[in-house]
């Protein structure tokens, strides 16, 4: 990817946080789409030695 073609992308996914999604946290405050991205990611490279045929790479 082209240094410029990064920065765009860069760009765009920066939006995800003032998105938000129509769940809220636990303590009651709307949760944007990058929080959820970040937690579900985080959540995926910790379980990930529990399914070693799952393409890791793909899931995050």
């Amino acid at each position: 990817m082209k240094a410029r073609e990064l920065l765009e992308a860069l760009q765009i996914a920066e939006r995800l946080k003032d998105a938000t999604r129509h769940c809220y946290t636990k303590n009651g405050r709307h949760e944007s789409v990058a929080e959820h991205s970040w937690m579900m990611t985080l959540m995926a490279y910790f379980m990930k030695d529990e399914f070693p045929e799952v393409d890791m790479d793909k899931v995050v």
